[in-house]
């Protein structure tokens, strides 16, 4: 089963192309990333797969129809520094409509398991890097989506927090959850099921990090040198 599709997604703002003609299909219980230089599309192919955005033409899921199935966790930190860890939970878990109890139950579980147990009652503006992208994930999680979309989550992360932060997104793939991740470090999406390379809106290769490899040689090299 498909969980996660763009289909001949275009989008446009204004004369910029944005996505140009852009395929994907991840299957239920896979781990696909996005790579890209910045500019390169991934985070509006993100957004309108969430049915932030509306697509020109073309065919997303989930879209707005499966949010309710979706877990997104956007580029940079999008909490509310003022408030404890706890207190983001909270309101999070109001947003997605679960009972308090429902909320607090799961909410005991995620934090534990992103180790943000002892820092319940840190502001989260005060969090580190690390931390902070570890809350965003939990409160993406809060709901027990079956679909997960990450939008770049360890830029700025030092490498310590970036390895526990991939420790977490294996451990949920492992559980099941289908995930789509975008990234600016091919490194990290050598660690996928499968790779989509995106250059200006376009797909300009596919397959796993083995075929890529064998495929193009090259296109590592290719990247660092488009990102430098």
């Amino acid at each position: 089963m498909i969980e996660i599709l763009a289909d001949g997604v275009v989008k446009t703002f204004g004369s910029t192309r944005a996505l140009d003609r852009v395929d994907l299909a991840v299957p239920a219980g896979e781990l696909w990333g996005v790579v890209g230089a910045d500019g390169a599309g991934k985070t509006t192919l993100l957004r309108c797969i969430a049915g932030l955005l509306r697509v020109d033409t073309g065919k997303v899921l989930p879209g707005q129809a499966g949010q309710a199935r979706l877990g997104f966790a956007q580029q940079g930190f999008h909490l509310y520094p003022d408030l404890t860890v706890e207190e983001n939970v909270a309101f999070f878990g109001a947003v997605y409509g679960l009972h308090p109890s429902a909320a607090a139950a799961n909410a005991e579980e995620l934090l534990a398991f992103a180790g943000l147990t002892d820092r319940r009652s840190s502001l989260a503006g005060q969090l580190s890097g690390g931390m902070k992208q570890k809350l965003t994930l939990v409160c993406s999680l809060l709901h027990q989506p079956p679909v997960l979309l990450l939008d770049e989550p360890t830029t700025g992360v030092d490498p310590l927090s970036r390895l526990e932060f991939w420790d977490l997104v294996e451990h949920l793939h492992v559980a099941g959850s289908t995930v789509l991740l975008a990234s600016a470090y091919f490194d990290e999406v050598e660690r996928c099921d499968r790779i989509v390379y995106l250059d200006h809106g376009r797909v300009v290769a596919s397959g796993t990090p083995r075929d890529l490899r064998g495929e193009h040689p090259t296109l590592e090299d290719a990247f660092l040198e488009m990102i430098s």
